[in-house]
């Protein structure tokens, strides 16, 4: 049985579009939904299923005229999710780093100098700073549209930044670790298993942003039909 001009367009819008699955599936089922009462509104008129079909793909518009505006929808979406993942990822990594730290530095007598403590500011800072960032960007991808004009290269700059985040908080944190004095410790013993823990998510964490952030960059993007 070949497919008729609605599901062969359908086919080719849902190649064409990039971003979540859900998100996605209900574009497509939306299409297929108004290009399905239009064909029977067609045939109740007198043209045969074929031609009716084919007069509602017609009038619906090609697939690359109208995936844009389809393709914009899903960016969004996608870096509303990705914004959401960085903002738990930062807020995470900062209460277990800060209790494993907590716990590592018991009876310590260290005094960390000047270029520790400013880095170590820095980074803590940074983290608050990506953290509100994180939430006004998910609120402008979501309910913000309704009043703020925002498109795929917002979609694809939250990914790009999401991306230099990761970079940053690893280039710090691996510097705060190195001039640790814990170091040489850590490195051979596993420690609790609150650090088990930390540098579980140490790993996990930043490896869920940087995939949702190469989502974002791809959702900002349509495939060819």
């Amino acid at each position: 049985m070949h497919a008729g001009p609605i599901d062969v367009y359908v086919a080719a819008l849902r190649r064409t579009l990039r971003g979540p699955r859900a998100a996605k599936a209900d574009l497509v089922t939306e299409a297929r939904d108004s290009l399905v009462d239009a064909a029977e509104h067609y045939e109740e008129g007198g043209l045969d299923r074929l031609a009716a079909e084919r007069r509602a793909v017609d009038e619906f518009g090609a697939v690359h005229e109208l995936a844009p505006d389809y393709q914009r929808e899903l960016a969004l979406a996608q870096a509303r999710r990705t914004a959401l993942i960085v903002a738990g990822a930062v807020a995470a990594q900062s209460v277990i780093s800060e209790m494993a730290w907590r716990s590592a530095s018991t009876g310590w007598s260290w005094e960390p100098d000047r270029f520790y403590a400013v880095l170590a500011n820095t980074v803590d800072y940074a983290s608050y700073v990506v953290f509100a960032v994180a939430l006004v960007t998910a609120l402008v991808c979501g309910i913000g549209t309704r009043f703020v004009t925002v498109g795929r290269r917002f979609a694809r700059a939250t990914g790009v930044a999401t991306l230099a985040a990761v970079a940053f908080f690893a280039i710090g944190g691996m510097l705060l670790s190195a001039l640790s004095p814990t170091w040489d410790t850590a490195v051979v013993m596993p420690g609790s298993p609150l650090q088990l823990v930390s540098n579980a998510l140490a790993l996990a964490l930043p490896a869920g942003m940087i995939f949702s952030g190469l989502r974002s960059i791809r959702a900002a993007t349509t495939a060819r039909a």
